[in-house]
């Protein structure tokens, strides 16, 4: 009890001397200010004249003024109910200097830094931005890299802030180690890889430099490599990296533990769903099949068709989520799609930030799911591959995060990375039958950040020469609506092939849309001018009759399906397109025109892909018109290998004009191979046979031509090289169905077009 009455005792002693010291706010007075408005210190203190303060509150008021970064010393004394505030502002940047940086331009590393001219500067922003500054380095493989940051005092508070750099040399990646891989050998690992091991030929990138966000990437890209593989029981048992004593370059091992490859036995679709009881038709947009090796690809497209379909059938809130049920025994799975009402989430906001240039409207577009929407986890990762597929951004990444005050509500954040999204190119080039070629271009992908795109194009050769001027808004007056215009000319010497010469200028309008994500549709407005010139004296008579200018005026559509795994490089999938054409809205010349194109591609094997092609076309004239030349089809070069272009088909019996034809047929088989070189250099082999057969002219005289409507054929091998000046061709080719009078090829070299 005495004791209790001592603590009491204390207590109330010190609460006495608490309020013993503190006094009401009179007054403050504020110095030191030069640049900041002394409303602005009093605005910060959190204390007002007419207060009761004590040194706990001229604490607190100290700690907020230092917390701002707008000071380096503060100090407050408080006497006779005057608060006196001391302050010393830090200074202002003027400028940034970056010295002894050669790898990495000042544009780039300014944007790594807090510290810009006219922004306050602190010891603790200068020491940070020299940590970012060292960080970057480090992700471009420089991790012998130093950063001393320095300051000049200059006058009226000023600093200019000096980062003294020395770069360094590459830490390049010496060697991967793959450790466990008894199924697939370490080279094809290693291509499933953007990390890369130390070669002469990888000058262009820097994919041979060690990047520790990268390497964790890379172990995603193998696991998703073994899941699409069919191996559930993958697993990466370690991954690390290890920098030699000298700091220039790293030996990166990952250890796996393959497991087995499952097979689909079987696939079910339980759907539990108000009023939806048929399950048969849905299983037609399964794309995994049974009795096939599981591939997680395939198992989330047939997640994504199955919950779009349901969507738009009006279940919004639908869950579609795959169960696979693996038996280790015999290594088999079976896949339910369990279909459920999802819980009603609703999208709140949608946050996109990281687009400095790139306007907003551009990235909302393709979002499959909007602002007030019913939440959907498909629908989101489609919308991040559509962004993902512009092309604007080295990095998309998308998460969701639940509104604290509505649990029904969750906000969508999408972090975005620009990149450049213009080019220009220039290259030279050589073909066996255009010979010479000098390319340049101009294109622009993303005007002013409107998604509108730009180019300027023009090809010299010795056999031709084009120029192009085109513009494509993507989402034309804001609906999902491609508009283009493109005006071209274009001179074409084929006095080789037929004694004449052919010139066009014109310009074409189109617009496009799509059905789906394969089915695409596109129609257009074609009105140029046609001139066969230059025609030779011996030259076939029909070519003579044809001699002149000509106006062309019409209407066409394609219609486009497209189911391939890549468009740049397939190796899966098919294609169908179906174009047509109408000229005789006014103009001279009148004729419709159908063409088709199918193509399909077999995994023969990792990196071996086998495929079919087969092109056709017709074209009949209307109204009486007879057929141009320059209108007609020709076969030969790339259309049908082994054959010159217009090496097949009608020819003049007294000139050996190529005549060309109203219709063809062609049909192609190729396999496409690795030749043991690193896969990035983009060089395959292949084996290909081509056949095909070209019909006669429509003005077709037995007497002054000959024809045969037999099959021509002919078989080769050659090589294939992405190169970045463009697709490299290399073909030798062997024609064993041919007619006398065909004018064939053996060897055949593309370079340079279409770059």
């Amino acid at each position: 009890m005495k004791n209790c009455f001592k603590y009491a005792l204390m207590v109330a002693v010190a609460g006495s001397a608490l309020c013993a010291h503190a006094e009401v706010l009179n007054q403050v007075k504020i110095q030191g200010t030069r640049r900041i408005e002394n409303a602005t210190v009093a605005n910060y203190l959190g204390v007002k004249v007419g207060d009761n303060i004590n040194s706990t509150d001229l604490d607190r008021a100290t700690k907020t003024l230092f917390s701002t970064g707008l000071f380096s010393d503060v100090d407050i004394q408080m006497k006779n109910g005057i608060a006196t505030v001391k302050v010393v502002e830090n200074p202002i940047v003027y400028e940034v200097f970056f010295e002894g940086n050669k790898a990495l331009e000042d544009d780039v590393l300014k944007t790594e830094i807090m510290l810009k001219p006219r922004t306050v500067y602190t010891k603790a922003k200068l020491q940070k931005d020299a940590s970012r500054l060292v960080n970057v380095y480090k992700r471009n493989g420089r991790f012998a890299a130093t950063v001393e940051p320095k300051i000049i005092q200059k006058d009226q508070n000023r600093v200019d802030v000096v980062f003294e750099i020395n770069e360094g040399d590459k830490a390049y990646v010496k060697e991967i180690n793959i450790i466990g891989n008894d199924n697939f050998s370490s080279e094809i690992i290693k291509d499933k890889m953007m990390t890369q091991e130390k070669a002469w030929y990888r000058f262009l990138s820097n994919t041979d430099t060690f990047d520790a966000d990268r390497f964790k990437y890379d172990q995603e890209l193998i696991r998703r490599f073994y899941l699409e593989k069919g191996y559930l029981d993958f697993k990466i048992e370690d991954a690390y990296a290890e920098l030699t004593p000298d700091k220039t370059g790293f030996v990166l091992t990952v250890k796996l533990n393959e497991g087995s490859p499952y097979t689909v036995t079987e696939q079910d679709i339980q759907v539990s769903l108000a009023d939806y009881k048929d399950t048969k038709d849905l299983k037609k947009y399964l794309e995994q099949e049974d009795e096939k090796v599981i591939n997680i690809v395939k198992v989330e497209q047939g997640v994504d068709e199955l919950t779009e379909t349901l969507i738009n059938d009006g279940y919004a809130f639908v869950n579609v989520e795959p169960d696979i049920i693996p038996n280790a025994k015999d290594h088999t799975a079976k896949i339910v799609y369990r279909v459920t009402e999802g819980s009603k989430v609703f999208v709140r906001r949608i946050n996109i930030k990281g687009n400095s240039r790139t306007k907003d409207t551009v990235v909302r577009r393709e979002f499959r799911i909007k602002e007030g929407d019913a939440y959907n986890a498909a629908q989101l990762r489609r919308s991040k591959q559509n962004i993902s597929d512009l092309d604007y951004f080295s990095q998309v990444e998308m998460n969701t995060s639940a509104v604290p005050t509505n649990p029904s509500l969750v906000d969508v954040n999408l972090d975005l990375a620009e990149k450049s999204t213009g080019a220009f190119n220039i290259g030279v080039g050589w073909s066996s039958y255009d010979g010479m070629m000098f390319e340049t271009g101009i294109q622009e992908r993303n005007i002013l950040g409107t998604g509108r795109i730009a180019s300027l194009n023009m090809m010299l050769s010795q056999k031709e020469t084009q120029y192009n001027i085109g513009l494509t808004d993507p989402y034309f007056l804001g609906y999902n609506l491609s508009a283009g215009i493109n005006l071209f000319h274009t001179t074409r010497d084929n006095s080789d092939s037929s004694s004449y010469s052919y010139k066009t200028t014109g310009g074409t309008i189109s617009f496009g849309w799509r059905y789906t994500d394969a089915l695409r549709q596109k129609v257009r407005y074609t009105l140029k001018q046609d001139d066969i010139y230059d025609v030779d004296s011996d030259a076939a008579l029909s070519i003579k009759e044809q001699k002149g200018k000509t106006v062309v005026s019409m209407i066409g559509q394609d219609l486009i399906y497209d189911k391939r795994d890549s468009r740049l490089d397939p190796t899966d999938g098919y294609y169908l397109s179906f174009g047509t054409d109408l000229a005789g809205l006014g103009g001279d010349t009148k004729f419709i025109r159908i063409d088709g194109t199918a193509v399909r591609y077999f995994p023969v094997s990792e990196n071996v892909v086998f495929s079919l092609r087969s092109d056709a076309g017709y074209i009949w004239g209307i109204g009486g018109k007879e057929l141009r030349i320059n209108d007609r089809y020709f076969l030969g070069d790339s259309s049908l290998r082994g054959f010159e272009y217009g090496g097949v088909g009608a020819r003049d019996k007294a000139s050996g004009d190529a005549l060309g034809g109203d219709w063809y047929v062609t049909g192609s088989a190729e396999l496409t191979f690795p030749i043991g070189l690193p896969k990035e250099l983009g060089i395959k082999g292949k084996l290909f046979t081509d056949a095909g057969v070209l019909g006669k002219p429509d003005k077709y005289d037995a007497q002054t031509m000959e024809y045969s409507s037999d099959i021509r054929a002919a078989v080769g091998t050659g090589l294939s090289w992405a190169s970045p000046m463009g697709v490299i061709n290399i073909d030798f080719s062997y024609a064993f169905a041919k007619e006398d009078y065909d004018k064939t090829r053996v060897f055949r070299l593309n370079f340079g077009k279409g770059f």
